[in-house]
């Protein structure tokens, strides 16, 4: 079959505004060229800002289903898969299928993908889909799953009898960018054996299949989403300690590493459970209560297990409220950036700064960044914040240069968290956005913590080289509050390290000196350069500076300010501007 002809997205928009199925067509970066009225409808789209944007940044779905689909499609797969079905009302089946295929150019080279949605129906007969299973992991789907808890619950005097669980591999969207979709398949595959395995779904060694179904009537493991797995436990009930043990065997077994073509993936999990009690009166009552502990021990984690109680509904529901005004301050742009300097501890002279995030709340003014960073991080929203901060930073700095000449700064650095590397193509895409509009990249510095890169080494280590490779600096935060602070500089790109402020607050101690003395030759030895944080006090800056840290920040020299502020506090305290540039600001 000819390659499909290229068209320009005005075009392509016309083409498909009278095609009555859901439709859409996306570049090679996931972004929209254009798209169906039904598919604009099916997800509560507009219409005129769809074009060169990402289904995440507009849409209040979770995207997981397209996400899966343009992964399988832009990695070279045509198919044609049922996602979900259900029984209707009318003792019949109702289903919804995924089709997609990869747009090629004359050369084949893949530069789009085609994604189409379409629902089926059909008698409620042994063969309707809600029996089928996951293509992929053989499993029982999301439909299947609410079916079975419809059984369970319909066994009310058991009901308190049962324990249901939602796993969720974190972060696992960067394995599918690392490694490819058939290896992220493959994951799933052993992923979804080893829960079979693990749980009490499969008969124990020397219990007959009748004494086996017989025993653990109503117990499943479902696939729910794509990174996402959900296990009923019925009868006979688990007792708190199996229920225990169960949950610390399941976050092990997602642990374990995977080894596929001779490359070791590593994963962890977050996972939450419910004991199901008189308060659940549907499956969906059941379900609502397990995302609730799924989304709290994602706040937790990584690795971490949840059970729902009463408590986390309210502090769900306020959660939704904040994430809510969270999405409302990026449209509006309330967040803002404010900056505090690096110096030279022998002489004051600013060399650098590290740029923070606040929000300006319209009625509470400048919140503290405690209060919603770990809800930013929860729900994926830091992901479209961290990119606007970037740029921020870029166009921030490239005023500063162009007030008081590019001798006034030298770098401006920035945080990245773990959530940013789980999938890492929106970050790497916005830095090589910034680098070939002709900004000096180097003058940006990376800074991320042990935490973020030890839950995912290889995953790290990738995009690490990715983006020393664009020119970036790199810089580790928080050094010595991890667990492989000996090791990690063998094993990443690094041009700083910064020692914890806790640190810094023991200097004065003959313990606190000597630990501090130990982090600083771990760096030194590897050739990386020390920025001591929070100093405090004059005691401090002089131990630090006599023990050969050279860069430091902190309450002594200032705190952060805004960006007007910051470029005075550089004039006073930075690189002096060349002869020439100090008279035009003069004058």
């Amino acid at each position: 079959m000819a390659p499909p002809p290229e068209v320009s997205p005005d075009a392509a928009s016309g083409m498909m505004t009278d095609i009555p199925t859901a439709v859409a067509l996306f570049d090679r970066d996931r972004r929209y060229i254009a798209a169906s009225a039904a598919w604009r409808n099916a997800f509560g789209l507009p219409g005129n800002v769809l074009t060169g944007r990402r289904h995440d940044e507009i849409s209040q779905d979770d995207g997981s289903i397209l996400e899966q689909a343009l992964s399988r499609a832009l990695g070279g797969e045509a198919f044609d898969d049922l996602d979900s079905a259900d029984a209707d009302t009318a003792g019949g089946w109702w289903g919804r299928v995924v089709s997609a295929r990869p747009e090629r150019d004359d050369d084949g080279a893949i530069t789009g993908a085609l994604v189409a949605l379409r629902d089926m129906q059909g008698p409620d007969s042994e063969d309707a889909p809600i029996f089928v299973r996951d293509p992929l992991t053989g499993l029982p789907g999301r439909h299947a799953f609410s079916r079975r808890l419809r059984e369970v619950l319909a066994a009310a005097p058991r009901r308190q009898s049962v324990v249901v669980f939602a796993v969720n591999i974190d972060g696992f969207r960067s394995i599918n960018n690392l490694h490819g979709s058939r290896i992220g398949d493959q994951v799933l595959r052993i992923i979804a054996e080893r829960l079979v395995t693990g749980t009490r779904s499969r008969r124990a060694p020397g219990e007959t299949a009748a004494a086996a179904s017989k025993s653990r009537r109503g117990d499943m493991v479902a696939r729910l989403s794509a990174d996402e797995f959900g296990i009923i436990c019925g009868i006979p009930t688990p007792g708190p300690a199996e229920t225990k043990s169960l949950t610390d065997r399941l976050l092990r077994i997602t642990q374990t590493p995977i080894v596929i073509a001779e490359t070791s993936i590593r994963m962890t999990a977050s996972l939450g459970f419910v004991l199901i009690g008189s308060e659940h009166r549907s499956e969906d009552d059941v379900l609502r209560d397990l995302d609730i502990a799924l989304q709290e021990a994602k706040a937790r984690g990584p690795n971490a297990a949840v059970a729902w109680e009463p408590l986390l509904t309210r502090t769900a529901s306020r959660r939704l409220s904040l994430v809510d005004q969270l999405r409302r301050a990026l449209d509006l742009g309330e967040f803002v950036l404010h900056y505090q300097p690096v110096l030279q501890l022998a002489d004051g002279q600013m060399v650098g700064a590290e740029a923070l995030l606040r929000w300006n709340h319209p009625s509470d003014g400048l919140v503290p960044p405690a209060a919603f960073l770990p809800v930013l991080e929860e729900t994926g929203l830091i992901v479209p914040v961290g990119s606007w901060v970037i740029r921020e930073a870029a166009r921030q700095l490239e005023s500063w240069h162009l007030l008081y000449g590019r001798n006034i700064l030298g770098w401006l650095s920035f945080n990245v968290s773990g959530s940013q590397f789980n999938d890492p193509s929106p970050l790497l895409r916005t830095l090589e956005d910034i680098s070939a509009s002709g900004f000096p990249i180097e003058r940006l510095k990376i800074e991320l913590t042990e935490t973020t890169i030890m839950r995912n080494p290889d995953t790290t280590r990738a995009v690490l080289m990715k983006l020393r490779n664009l020119g970036l600096r790199i810089a580790i935060d928080d050094f010595g509050t991890g667990y492989s602070s000996l090791s990690i500089l063998k094993q990443y790109p690094v041009d700083a390290i910064k020692i914890d402020g806790g640190f810094i607050a023991q200097i004065e101690t003959d313990d606190g000196e000597k630990l501090v003395r130990a982090l600083m030759s771990i760096a030194q030895i590897y050739g990386a350069m020390v920025i001591a944080e929070g100093i405090e006090t004059e005691g401090q800056r002089e131990i630090l500076s006599a023990n050969g840290c050279h860069l430091g920040q902190g309450y002594l020299f200032a705190k952060a300010m805004d960006g007007a502020a910051l470029g005075l506090y550089a004039l006073m305290h930075g690189a002096k501007p060349p002869e020439a540039e100090r008279d035009r600001l003069a004058g």
